[in-house]
């Protein structure tokens, strides 16, 4: 379940575990000299992030943690994709020195770590609200992988190892896309009801087979194979407060079902050419046993209630929300089952 991968790095902690006896918490870090190898966050420990900035050129985030997820202020505290946010830790957690460039202030717009004015800027914050540390990420040097970087309080410049995965200050980007959430494998059915008509897919076997297929007929393997390949991603484009809508109408609606007994019922509707998605969980059935499930032992209860537990956290994050999604997905929403036949 994502929210159980949240902030708590455990193999950026434990890389950095000597560095924080060594060296305390960030917050009381006094200036030391990087050699060649060393991370340059000295001390740094993510378990201890509760805020996060970002910000290059004229767009600029800011993450809260709240609980066990964080959220995106100014978009609605929307709570975005736990992913994303351990992405950005560990990639700036991860930073090491490869060489020492320059302390004199003079050189850093030649490097791109002038700060706010036009490098990317990532701050954290502990839970306090108190800044643990500022980054400034600037230029790559031609030819080699590293990049230019300072901390933010810093005068010196160092270049890195390695490349910087790509750090995003569009909103979009963070946007949950775990629809229907978990591992493809989990899932053992989808069926769909739309204006056009009606079709099932059983998964169980670990391929799709077409339900209820008329006599003297088959299906078309390769067109439910694109199908199931376009609902098993969800390429969401924006998302809104159900509230700030116009009524829309829901013709078409979507159930997974998954092994757990747990359904995720995703509804569609269509307004000006623009796609749009709500969704739901429930827990409607007993799980389904897996290959070599055995009785006793209270498995089926306890199976039954991380089923209860994944929906409830769902709900919760994705209840208030409508999604603008791409119309890709709605046209492989709209399919009857003649149109998976031979």
């Amino acid at each position: 379940m994502e929210t159980r991968h949240l902030i708590i790095l455990a193999a950026v902690a434990v890389v950095l575990t000597g560095a924080v006896i060594a060296l305390g918490l960030l917050e009381n870090r006094q200036e030391v000299t990087l050699k060649e190898g060393s991370y340059l966050l000295q001390g740094f420990n993510p378990e201890k992030v509760h805020g996060i900035y970002i910000k290059q050129g004229d767009e600029s985030l800011t993450f809260k943690r709240l609980d066990e997820r964080f959220i995106l202020t100014g978009k609605f505290d929307y709570p975005v994709s736990n992913d994303r946010i351990n992405r950005i830790v560990k990639a700036i957690a991860d930073i090491r020195c490869a060489e020492k460039v320059t302390s004199d202030e003079r050189n850093h717009a030649a490097l791109g770590v002038m700060g706010e004015k036009g490098s990317l800027v990532i701050r954290f914050f502990n839970e306090s609200g108190q800044k643990m540390t500022g980054m400034v990420i600037g230029r790559d040097r031609p030819g080699f992988p590293g990049f230019y970087a300072r901390l933010e309080d810093e005068r010196q410049v160092y270049l890195s190892t390695d490349a910087l995965p790509p750090v995003s200050t569009n909103d979009v980007d963070y946007i949950r896309r775990d629809l229907p959430p978990g591992r493809k494998t989990d899932y053992v059915r989808i069926s769909c009801k739309n204006g056009a008509g009606a079709f099932a897919l059983d998964l169980r076997e670990g391929k799709p087979v077409l339900e209820d297929v008329p006599k003297k007929q088959r299906q078309d393997n390769g067109a439910i194979t694109e199908v199931l390949k376009t609902l098993q991603q969800f390429p969401v484009r924006n998302i809104h407060r159900k509230g700030d809508l116009p009524e829309l109408s829901w013709p078409t609606r979507l159930d997974f079902q998954r092994r757990d007994g747990a359904v995720y019922r995703i509804e569609l509707a269509e307004k000006d050419g623009r796609h749009f998605a709500r969704t739901v969980a429930m827990l409607i059935d007993a799980p389904v046993p897996t290959a070599g499930a055995t009785g006793g032992g209270g498995g089926g209860q306890e199976a039954q209630q991380m089923a209860l537990e994944s929906v409830g956290a769902f709900n919760r994050d994705h209840e208030p929300w409508v999604y603008e999604i791409d119309a890709t997905w709605s046209r492989a929403a709209q399919k009857k089952q003649a149109d998976l036949l031979e």
